[in-house]
């Protein structure tokens, strides 16, 4: 048995035609043919029905055991290929979400060797699709903001801190004296909202469900911080961000939530279990392990 032996026996399961499954890879039929008859002697079974009269189920039962763990075998054998061409390459590939960068960036840059800060290659997205990415073997490491600890399938997850959402405004915005507001008293504002692929979404929904207020929200949802600070800074409307992201930004304004809801902007450092760290990645996760 070889793993394009199983590459072949899923495609075909899931088209359910032998000539389309060889047109697919660029071989002839009686390979695809030979490649499943290695199959059945490999586990003394049959796989594949050879009467065309039931080809709505020509998959057996032992067949489709065998199909639900080769999608498993070829994604991990997909992983494996991606990670090793990495590790040929030198290159780290590293997920850091925008608000998380804003806050760590410079404390990365300060801790790490330049030989290894000129070998990361960082993804920034939302980690809702730094997550995705993780799994999906596109990145090997990723820090992770969240409303709650992390508990996916197959990722290890290191929490590193947990901080307070505040609600930003403009220093011309009548809140901007108060230091502290309750949500409850929100219900009157207009809130520049984020995408959904941001934990500050989700937060935001809480927090309003909580006060029971339904706050009038931007009708676009902006897809970086940096857009929605704008706003914030020109009073087009308020936000709601962790204090850290603001720091030394002129004209905006954090204050506190007074309400004790138990919705925290909780950062991770986060790995696929099983991967392998090389010595310069346990630097860059130990690194990352003391963010502030």
């Amino acid at each position: 048995m070889n793993t394009r032996d199983l590459q072949y026996f899923v495609a075909l399961v899931k088209y359910k035609n032998y000539t389309q499954v060889a047109k697919l890879f660029k071989v002839s039929q009686p390979t695809i043919t030979q490649s499943i008859q290695r199959l059945e002697r490999e586990f003394n079974t049959q796989l594949i029905r050879k009467d065309r009269v039931h080809r709505d189920e020509m998959v057996t039962r032992s067949g489709m055991m065998l199909f639900e763990n080769a999608k498993l075998i070829n994604k991990k054998i997909d992983l494996a290929h991606q990670e090793i061409s990495r590790a040929n390459k030198r290159q780290i590939r590293f997920g850091l979400p925008p608000i998380i960068g804003k806050m760590a960036i410079s404390q990365l840059v300060e801790s790490l060797p330049d030989d290894l800060l000129q070998r990361l290659k960082i993804v920034s997205v939302g980690s809702h699709d730094l997550l995705k990415q993780l799994q999906d073997g596109k990145i090997d490491i990723a820090v992770l903001g969240s409303n709650n600890l992390i508990d996916e399938p197959g990722i290890y997850a290191h929490l590193v801190t947990s901080l307070p959402f505040n609600i930003i405004v403009s220093d011309h915005h009548p809140l901007a004296k108060r230091g502290a507001v309750s949500f409850k008293k929100l219900a009157d504002e207009r809130f520049v909202n984020f995408d959904h692929q941001y934990v500050h979404y989700a937060a935001l929904q809480a927090y309003c469900t909580y006060a029971g207020i339904k706050p009038q929200m931007v009708a676009y949802r902006m897809p970086d911080i940096s857009w929605i600070k704008e706003l914030v800074r020109q009073d087009f409307g308020i936000s709601l961000m962790v204090k850290n992201a603001i720091q030394n930004e002129p004209g905006i304004v954090a204050l506190d939530i007074q309400d004790p809801i138990p919705v925290s902007f909780t950062i991770s450092v986060a790995v696929r279990e099983g991967y392998v760290l090389s010595p310069e990645e346990e630097t860059l996760v130990d690194r990352l392990k003391e963010l502030k």
